[in-house]
């Protein structure tokens, strides 16, 4: 867990320096060419520097769309309105409401900016010279997010998410152990579902920075860590939604037994990128033998029966995702080296 830290800390160096260099350089350059509110262009770059270079490219997108509206609407207000700050609070009324209903709520802090410099002029015009310095400035400000957040560093985002996937199956085996002793015994409270819940949280981190680390990969196509952590946070709702149910079950032994017994084997082949072929056999044989067995002699045993048989359906469903996610993997070349890779990433890395 500390080299995950250590990675973390790295990414979020690598994402300073580039909002450093990129902000600095856009003021350099906006000064060089002497234009106005030159500090402007830094807080442009600051502000379009995203997570994924496709973001970074939609986002100065649409603030070129939405400054060339912004600007429109300025010239028609110019004249119109004698004190600067109520014209300045008409535009941005209109200019919020739209952006708003256009969920580009991103792009009104650099058309604030740009809606002070034109607003605040002493001969209440706004000439050519003052669109063509704002222009620059956001193109300057575009350029430069655009060309830093170009490089990227893959080889620790991808330590980062290879690190992440052993400590997400080092977790799960751990919250799987910790459910087989949970249904073993009855007065057991070993807070496994506070665990689930919090596994839950930290799936959602990892999925967003391997989606973050997907967009960036583009155009080559790298959806493993993407498919891997979604195909967790399936599984980990399904034992979440098993809460009501393993909790009742626990009164009959001799079923809980039978699912905690399950849960083991679950767990022994949990990280093998492989299809649970053995697992989902095993459980089709439970199942059958449950159907063999004499019917049960009261209304308590046949609710517990029941809810045997609904849980070791949501188990099969916690298999089929896994199932479902080594089936997308291209080839069985790639699910081999994919999980001779994380084998040997466990051998080398320390907990």
């Amino acid at each position: 867990m500390m080299f995950l830290r250590r990675l973390t800390i790295d990414n979020h160096l690598w994402y300073a320096l580039k909002i450093g260099i990129g902000s600095g350089l856009s003021i350099y350059l906006a000064e060089l060419l002497q234009l106005e509110y030159s500090s402007s262009a830094g807080i442009i770059t600051l502000l379009t520097i995203a997570s994924t270079k496709r973001e970074t490219l939609r986002l100065g997108l649409y603030r070129i769309v939405t400054f060339l509206a912004t600007v429109f609407l300025c010239w028609l207000m110019q004249g119109l309105v004698g004190s600067e700050w109520i014209s300045y609070g008409i535009v941005m009324v209109v200019v919020t409401f739209f952006l708003n209903v256009r969920n580009l709520l991103a792009t009104l802090s650099v058309n604030a900016v740009v809606v002070s410099h034109l607003l605040h002029n002493p001969e209440r015009t706004i000439n050519n010279e003052a669109i063509l310095n704002e222009l620059l400035l956001l193109a300057i400000g575009l350029v430069i997010a655009i060309v830093v957040n170009y490089f990227q560093n893959y080889e620790s985002q991808k330590k980062y998410l290879e690190q992440s996937v052993k400590a997400i199956d080092l977790r799960m085996q751990r919250v799987l152990t910790k459910l087989a002793a949970y249904l073993r015994d009855p007065e057991l409270d070993n807070h496994v579902w506070e665990d689930i819940i919090q596994l839950e949280k930290d799936l959602l981190t990892y999925a967003k920075s391997a989606f973050d680390y997907q967009q960036n990969r583009r155009p080559l196509t790298d959806d493993f860590y993407v498919d891997y952590f979604e195909m967790r946070l399936q599984q980990c709702s399904v034992l979440h939604n098993l809460h009501y149910e393993i909790k009742r079950i626990r009164v009959f032994q001799s079923d809980s037994q039978i699912i905690a017994d399950f849960l083991g084997e679950i767990n022994e082949h949990l990280p093998v990128v492989a299809a649970p072929k053995a697992q989902l056999h095993h459980l089709d044989d439970l199942v059958l033998k449950i159907q063999e067995e004499n019917l049960p002699e009261s209304r308590e045993e046949f609710v517990s029966k029941a809810r045997l048989y609904h849980i070791l359906m949501d188990l099969e469903e916690f298999l089929k995702f896994k199932q479902r996610f080594v089936a997308g993997l291209e080839t069985p070349q790639q699910q081999q080296q994919e999980s001779s890779g994380l084998s040997s990433l466990r051998e080398k890395v320390p907990n």
